[in-house]
């Protein structure tokens, strides 16, 4: 069961629009919020309920995201990583 939500979680990922919340068209940013809403859910179930390893399941995001952009904050993150980041908070920041 854990694999095919990993899987699911991944697919998410792999697809994810990284700027939804830029956008001025209200339906993008509105499915942008469902689906990272839903990669949340999905990162709960995983790393909370069966128990996966959370920093190994941050590389793993982060790795599938690829190149991160490079509109870097203070601690030389872009928009990628800091989206990433914010999703892993509750379990490894």
């Amino acid at each position: 069961m854990s694999e095919q939500i990993k899987m699911d979680l991944m697919d998410m990922v792999r697809r994810h629009d990284w700027s939804y919340m830029m956008s001025d068209d209200m339906r993008a940013f509105e499915q942008g919020s469902r689906v990272e809403k839903l990669i949340c859910e999905k990162l709960h179930t995983l790393i909370a309920i069966h128990r996966e390893d959370a920093e190994a399941l941050y590389n793993e995001v982060k790795d599938l995201a690829g190149t991160d952009y490079t509109d870097y904050d203070s601690k030389g993150r872009g928009l990628k990583y800091r989206v990433i980041d914010v999703w892993f908070k509750p379990y490894i920041f």
